[in-house]
C-alpha cells in the first residue's frame, strides 16, 4: 500500500476493528481525519469538548473490551483530553490516545500552539508520560507503523490501558510504501497461557478444604462473566462471593451465593461477611483500594489463607500478606481452577438466604419508601424493576455512585461501567455515549447527579447529532451532595460552594433536540422510563430526589478522615452529624 503515513495509521486502526474516532479536530490533525474519511469505514464522532472525546472512548472500550481511540489537537486539544485519559489508566481500560503537533520544521520556534517542550511550550509526551503505558512522538514517516504497532501492543496486552502517540501534522502527510500487518504478527492473540499446575493444585486445594471460604472479584476479572466461568467455580465450591464497586455486575447479584460489593459505601452482606473470620480469601483482579478494603481493614486479613491472582505483579501483596499470590490472567486462571476442582466431589450447598435476609439485602426499608421529595433507594428499586435485564448502566460520581453501589442489583448481562480510580465526575455523562456505540442492542442508562451532569452534559448534543439512543436519569438536589453532606457532618454545617441554582433539565434537554421528562413521585418512575425506552433518541428524565437524606454511615468511614482530611470527630460534633452516627449504630455494620 501506498499512501500518506496519516492513512497507513487508518488503515492499520480499521484492521484492529476500531469503529469509531472520538474528539475535536483541529488543523493539526485533519490530514488523518481526511486520511479516515477516504480510506477507512471509520466514523469520527465529533464530541463538544476533548474531556467528553476522551471519555466516550473510555466507555467503548469498557463494553467492548476492544481498543477505544480518541483524538485532540496540538495543544489544548491535548491538555483537555487528559482527566478521561487518566481515568482510563488507572481502570485499566485500552486507548490509543492520539494528539496532533507541530510540524518538525517549527520545532522550538514558537509556533502556534506548539507543544514540544522547548522553551515555555508544553511538552505534550511528558504530559501523557505519567498516565499512560507509552507516550512517544513519531520523530519520521519511516518509524509510524513501527510506533503505531508497539503501542497497540502496551494498550492491549497484560494490563490494558491508554497509550499516547503524539503526531506532527508535515509527517502526516509524507507517503510511504509498506504492506499492512496483521495483528497476529505484531501482538499477541489471545488465547489461554501456560499455568503451573502446581500452583493451580495449591489454590484449589486450599479453597476446597476451607471451612469459611469467599471470593473476592475485582474489574481485572470483568470478561469472565462472559462465559460464565465465576457462576461455575462459585457453585462447585458454593464459595460465597463478593465484588469491588468497579466490578459490580461481574457476578450476578441476585445469585444465592451473592453478597454484593465490597466497599465503605457497598452492601452490608458483603462488609459483614467478608471480614467476620473468613479462613481463606480468593482475591482476583482487585488491588485492594482504599474504598474496597475500608481503608485497608485488617479485618479483611483471612485466618488462614489469601490467594490473590492478578494479571499486575505489582498488585500481589501489596496492600495484605498472601499465602499464595499468582501472575495470571483472571480468565485462564479459574478456568484452570475450575478443571482442576472436577475430579473432585461436590461441596455441599451453602445456605446463605437467614444470613442476607438478616442483612436487609437488597430488601431494605428506605427502597421501599413513599416518602416525598423521593427518596434514592426508592429510585435505585423502581430503576431496576423497570429496566431490561442487560440494561449496561454507567454510574456517576458522588453520592449517586453510592446509591447505585447498595441499592441497585447488577447482573453480568448488562455490566455496571463505573470510573471509579479517577473518580471523575461527569466522567459517565460522556462515557454512555460510547458505550451505546461499543453495544448498541443494549439499552444504556446514565445514572448522574445533577453536579455531575452540569460538568459534561452539553455532550447529549453529540447524541442527538449522532441519533444516539442513551437515557440519562439525574438525581437532582441543586447541590453538590457528598460535599454538602461532608459540610453538614464534619464541618458543623458551614456550608460553601456547595449548592447552585434551581436547573430546569427538562427545557434543557428539550432545547438540545433531546426528549425530556420530570419525575417527582415512586409511582410515576415505571411508566416514565418505559416511555424512555421506546423513544429512538437521546431522553433526559430529571427526577427530583429528598436533598437530606443521607447514606448510612459505617465505622470505617469514620477511620477514613486523615485520608479524606476531615477534621477531629470533636470539631465536628453538630446535630446533623450526631443524627448521622445514631443511623451508623442502627445499621450495625461492623
Amino acid at each position: 500500500m501506498k499512501d500518506t503515513t496519516a492513512a497507513i495509521m487508518a488503515k492499520y486502526l480499521e484492521q484492529e476493528n476500531v469503529k469509531y474516532l472520538f474528539g475535536v479536530p483541529g488543523a493539526h490533525v485533519l490530514p488523518l481525519y481526511d486520511a479516515i474519511y477516504r480510506t477507512t469505514s471509520i466514523k469520527p464522532i465529533l464530541t463538544k469538548h476533548e474531556a467528553g472525546g476522551a471519555f466516550m472512548a473510555y466507555g467503548y472500550a469498557a463494553v467492548t473490551r476492544n481498543l477505544g481511540v480518541c483524538c485532540g489537537t496540538v495543544g489544548p486539544g491535548a491538555t483537555n483530553l487528559v482527566s478521561g485519559v487518566t481515568a482510563a489508566y488507572m481502570d485499566s481500560i485500552p486507548l490509543l490516545v492520539i494528539t496532533g503537533q507541530v510540524g518538525t520544521k517549527a520545532f522550538g520556534r514558537s509556533a502556534h500552539q506548539e507543544a514540544t517542550g522547548h522553551g515555555r511550550t508544553i511538552d505534550q509526551c511528558a504530559l501523557f508520560k505519567n498516565i499512560t503505558k507509552m507516550s512517544v512522538m513519531i520523530t519520521d514517516k519511516s518509524s509510524m507503523s513501527r510506533t503505531l504497532r508497539s503501542a497497540i501492543r502496551a494498550a492491549l496486552t497484560g494490563r490494558p490501558g491508554p497509550v499516547h502517540i503524539a503526531f506532527p501534522s508535515n509527517i502526516q502527510l509524507e507517503e510511504i510504501s509498506e504492506e499492512i500487518m496483521l495483528p497476529e504478527n505484531y501482538r499477541p492473540v489471545k488465547g489461554a497461557n501456560a499455568l503451573s499446575m502446581d500452583q493451580i493444585k495449591i489454590i484449589g486445594d486450599l479453597v476446597y478444604n476451607a471451612e469459611n471460604p469467599a471470593m473476592l472479584i475485582g474489574y481485572g476479572a470483568s470478561r469472565c462473566a462472559d462465559d460464565g466461568i465465576i457462576i461455575e467455580l462459585a457453585e462447585r465450591l458454593q464459595i460465597p462471593v463478593a465484588t469491588s464497586g468497579k466490578a459490580k455486575g461481574v457476578f450476578p447479584e441476585d445469585h444465592p451465593l451473592s453478597l454484593g460489593c465490597l466497599s465503605i459505601r457497598g452492601s452490608k452482606a458483603a462488609n459483614t461477611y467478608l471480614r467476620s473470620n473468613i479462613d481463606v480469601l480468593l482475591v482476583v483482579g482487585t488491588d485492594f483500594s482504599e474504598m474496597t478494603s475500608h481503608g485497608w481493614d485488617p479485618k479483611l486479613q483471612p485466618l488462614k489463607a489469601l490467594i490473590q491472582i492478578d494479571i499486575d505483579p505489582n498488585e500481589i501483596g501489596k496492600n495484605y500478606s498472601v499465602k499464595v499470590g499468582l501472575v495470571a490472567d483472571a480468565n485462564d486462571a479459574l478456568h484452570s481452577l475450575n478443571s482442576y476442582l472436577l475430579s473432585l466431589p461436590p461441596k455441599p450447598e451453602r445456605d446463605l438466604i437467614p444470613f442476607k435476609e438478616s442483612m436487609q439485602y437488597y430488601n431494605e426499608h428506605e427502597s421501599y419508601s413513599d416518602k416525598l421529595p423521593l427518596k434514592p433507594q426508592r429510585l435505585m428499586k423502581e430503576l431496576r424493576n423497570s429496566l431490561p435485564r442487560d440494561t449496561l448502566i454507567f454510574g456517576d460520581m458522588g453520592n449517586t455512585y453510592s446509591w447505585i453501589l447498595r441499592y441497585f442489583q447488577s447482573y453480568p448481562e448488562g455490566m455496571n461501567f463505573l470510573p471509579s480510580g479517577m473518580a471523575c465526575m461527569g466522567s459517565s455523562v460522556a462515557a454512555c455515549i460510547g458505550g451505546k456505540l461499543g453495544k448498541p442492542g443494549s439499552p444504556v442508562v446514565c445514572i448522574c447527579g445533577d453536579g455531575d451532569f452540569l460538568m459534561t452534559g452539553m455532550e447529549v448534543l453529540t447524541a442527538v447529532d449522532y441519533k444516539i439512543p442513551v437515557i440519562w436519569v439525574i438525581l437532582k438536589n441543586n447541590r453538590l451532595g457528598a460535599i454538602h453532606d461532608v459540610q453538614e457532618l464534619s464541618y458543623q454545617g458551614r456550608i460553601s460552594a456547595s449548592m447552585f441554582t434551581d436547573i430546569d433539565f427538562v427545557s434543557i434537554a428539550r432545547s438540545f433536540g433531546a426528549q425530556g421528562f420530570r419525575i417527582e413521585k415512586p409511582e410515576d418512575i415505571a411508566s416514565t422510563v418505559k416511555n424512555a425506552l421506546e423513544i429512538n433518541g437521546p431522553v433526559i428524565l430529571e427526577v427530583i430526589i429528598d436533598p437530606d437524606e443521607k447514606f448510612p454511615l459505617t465505622r470505617r468511614a469514620i477511620a477514613l478522615k486523615d485520608s479524606l482530611g476531615l477534621p477531629k470527630v470533636m470539631k465536628s460534633i453538630s446535630i446533623e452529624s450526631i443524627s448521622a452516627l445514631l443511623k451508623m449504630f442502627k445499621n450495625k455494620e461492623v
